[in-house]
């Protein structure tokens, strides 16, 4: 492991921590508008198949079939490795993070607390007016008190699978910056996984928000989603830069694995701007977005063409 290889990926891992945790600041001091929100959410998923499918997945093959003597294994040893790194997210998704259901609208949240507060009022008013029904107080009382447990429940599986994605993005990260790999490699997939990770962790704060979590334990739970990228790509870097021995196939089948994680959360995965209280379609036009989504797909391949492949 040369210490150059090192300093890169720990500078880039230091970087994306602190601007993943910067991004996820901005709900806690500012509003950002549903539409520049939805855009960047956007140009993130085209991002996200661009880097899988021009780059990711093409240098993991190449990796894959020149550290492979049996040819006629090329198609396996490729195919089950995105594959598993597909399934792999998907199992993600539905035992870890089931955020599709958990973060809700904030606008349904605040209508819920809205009416907690109202029949406080109105039990309050009743009782001075000697008109209280039996288990009305006891109804208002108990919403009250089954608040920050449901508060909990929502806020605590949405942070764990989300930080369950950042750990891969730190696992694609690391394995594309390993030495067998050029420079224009690492740089895409670390642009890419910024990019996506800034709507992402703007969703994450305002999501917990809505669940009435305080300031406070939504920096908290922001920290750990901004330290788990940078804590697993720079422990992938040693794992792989230690194990591999130079052997390309220890390379291609780990960027393979990645690049399936990719494509799962740009094509299947929920993207956070449809978790706000309007949807990407409602805050953009068609245009727009079609010209978002095809500028990410085909800008990781045309900055890896530039800088060169190192092959």
């Amino acid at each position: 492991m040369s210490s150059s290889g090192f300093l890169h990926i720990v500078s880039m891992s230091l970087v994306m921590g602190a601007a993943s945790f910067g991004a996820g600041l901005v709900p806690l001091s500012s509003s950002m508008t549903k539409s520049h929100f939805a855009k960047l959410s956007t140009l993130s998923t085209g991002l996200l198949i661009g880097a899988a499918l021009g780059v990711i997945i093409p240098e993991g093959v190449a990796s894959t079939i020149a550290g492979d003597p049996e040819p006629e294994s090329y198609s396996h040893k490729i195919a089950s490795c995105v594959l598993l790194g597909f399934a792999f997210m998907f199992l993600v998704e539905e035992y870890i993070s089931p955020h599709a259901r958990t973060m809700m609208p904030q606008l349904e949240i605040r209508d819920e607390v809205e009416d907690v507060q109202f029949d406080i009022v109105l039990d309050e008013l009743e009782r001075e007016e000697g008109m209280t029904l039996p288990g009305s107080h006891a109804s208002a009382s108990q919403m009250l008190r089954h608040a920050p447990s449901s508060s909990l429940q929502r806020a605590y599986p949405l942070s764990l699978g989300l930080i369950v994605h950042a750990l891969v993005d730190g696992y694609a990260l690391g394995v594309s910056s390993l030495e067998t790999q050029s420079g224009a490699l690492s740089f895409v997939v670390f642009l890419a996984i910024m990019i996506h990770k800034a709507p992402t962790a703007l969703a994450l704060t305002s999501s917990l928000l809505a669940t009435s979590l305080p300031p406070s334990e939504c920096k908290r739970h922001l920290l750990l989603f901004s330290l788990a990228t940078p804590v697993s790509a720079i422990l992938s870097y040693i794992l792989y830069t230690h194990t591999g021995d130079g052997n390309n196939l220890w390379v291609g089948t780990p960027l393979l694995f990645s690049g399936g994680t990719f494509l799962y959360v740009a094509t299947v995965l929920k993207s956070p701007s449809e978790h706000a209280p309007s949807s990407t379609q409602e805050t953009i036009s068609k245009t727009s977005r079609t010209f978002l989504l095809l500028l990410g797909m085909f800008f990781p391949f045309t900055i890896s063409a530039m800088l060169g492949h190192g092959h």
